[in-house]
């Protein structure tokens, strides 16, 4: 086998989820050529662990997983001690991309979602090069049914990991970068800032420069714990766990690239004037406050589209209509699968009466019938008929078997119809 034929073929696998996830990313964007900027930066995100690793073998006195494994006995511990170790030195790599990035077109993150994608793609860089390693590693150590198992595996979970930790980080960075609205909206919800005005103190900060150290701060601790949990979960040989992150995560940032708020578009230039008096708005602000905590989210958004009449480019109202909007699908989504998940007993013991049950060439009609309507998905129709046929014949186990099966698919049903609109635009 020639020498350069591994190297080849470790580009070729890694560049796979590559190609998928950024035409799904960048397929409606018009920033393009700043994602894929984004992407090859975050590939420079590998120097830091690798320059790590060559110092190790230079100063084997400094190699502090070496360290960990030498005086932790225990295996469970010592893996998250040095998992924790690689999360932060990957995380910070990858965040300190979006934060250069931004720093360079500031004029590019005007939404919550667009920060987030940079960071994903971010992610995506990073998880490229490092999977070029593990593939090369692989081909010339193991055998080609090793190299396609750790193909899919990576390609599957692994990138999507480093995608999705990346981009929870993103959502709390476009969070920070529009601090100064979330702190007033913050304020006007009644929430208390009083730690961020306490520590803004010792450095002579403003309250909402302290809730963007605090946002970035939060969002580089959930990526790098979920990271640690998942590379753990890996080196102790519990795949299942990591794998539930992965997905979990998975729709937690699909959920939040689809939300209004997450797609506000800030006003970060010059505004308009309102035409309301300053203190006449306030009380409204007030209003729209107490209404958000009580759940009264059809009467903000009213209140909203009538107040951004008057004052259309007051960032705080188009937050307040934009959280409603979401939390109203959310509470949609959580009736719904309330009731998919709720107890759904039918009443099989209806009075009896022997003069209105079928005989039993009529009933195996009605079964066959029912039987059709349920392969052609038509779960309502066959529930219908279910609980008639078994009032009338409660001992019918044919229609029990097709009432349990439809009832089933139904939930199903309801929840993929639930999911669609909790994702939609």
């Amino acid at each position: 086998m020639p020498t350069w034929f591994p190297i080849v073929a470790s580009i070729a696998l890694a560049v796979i989820p590559v190609i998928i996830w950024l035409g799904i990313l960048i397929k409606k964007e018009e920033a393009r050529s700043l994602y894929i900027k984004t992407f090859l930066a975050g590939t420079l995100a590998v120097v830091p662990p690798f320059l790590l690793i060559l110092l190790f073998n230079r100063f084997p006195n400094l190699d502090f997983y070496a360290q960990i494994q030498n005086n932790i006995r225990q295996a469970a511990l010592a893996s998250i001690l040095t998992n924790v170790m690689v999360a932060i030195i990957e995380e910070v790599a990858k965040n300190m991309i979006v934060r250069v990035i931004d720093k360079r077109h500031p004029e590019h993150i005007q939404t919550i979602s667009s920060a987030l994608k940079l960071s994903i793609c971010a992610g995506l860089g990073f998880s490229f090069a490092e999977n070029i390693f593990y593939f090369y590693n692989i081909s010339i150590n193991y055998s080609y049914t090793d190299l396609f198992s750790a193909f899919i595996f990576r390609s599957a979970f692994t990138t999507c990991g480093h995608m999705v930790f990346s981009g929870i980080f993103g959502y709390y960075f476009g969070l920070g970068k529009f601090a100064a609205d979330i702190t007033e909206l913050s304020r006007w919800e009644g929430k208390s800032m009083w730690f961020s005005r306490l520590i803004g103190k010792i450095p002579g900060k403003a309250t909402f420069e302290m809730v963007r150290e605090q946002m970035n701060s939060k969002g580089l601790m959930i990526a790098l714990t979920l990271h640690a949990v998942f590379n753990a979960s890996l080196d102790l040989e519990h795949k299942l766990p990591s794998i539930f992150i992965v997905v979990f995560s998975g729709f937690f940032i699909a959920y939040l690239l689809n939300t209004q708020y997450g797609r506000l578009l800030f006003s970060i230039g010059k505004r308009r004037g309102s035409t309301m008096a300053a203190k006449d708005e306030d009380v409204v602000m007030e209003l729209l406050g107490m209404w958000t905590n009580q759940g009264k989210y059809e009467e903000v958004m009213q209140i909203c589209d009538r107040l951004l009449q008057r004052d259309p480019d007051n960032n705080v109202v188009r937050m307040f209509k934009a959280k409603a909007a979401d939390d109203t699908k959310l509470r949609q989504f959580y009736n719904s699968l309330k009731s998919v998940f709720g107890k759904n007993t039918v009443n099989t013991s209806a009075i009896f009466d022997p003069t209105k049950s079928l005989n039993i060439a009529n009933e195996k009609v009605v079964l066959e019938v029912m039987d059709m309507w349920f392969k052609e998905g038509k779960y309502g129709q066959v529930l219908d008929i279910a609980n008639n046929l078994l009032k009338r014949n409660p001992k019918s186990e044919g229609a029990k078997i097709l009432l349990q099966k439809a009832m089933d698919k139904d939930k199903l049903q309801r929840i993929f119809d639930s999911l669609s609109k909790l994702f939609s635009d």
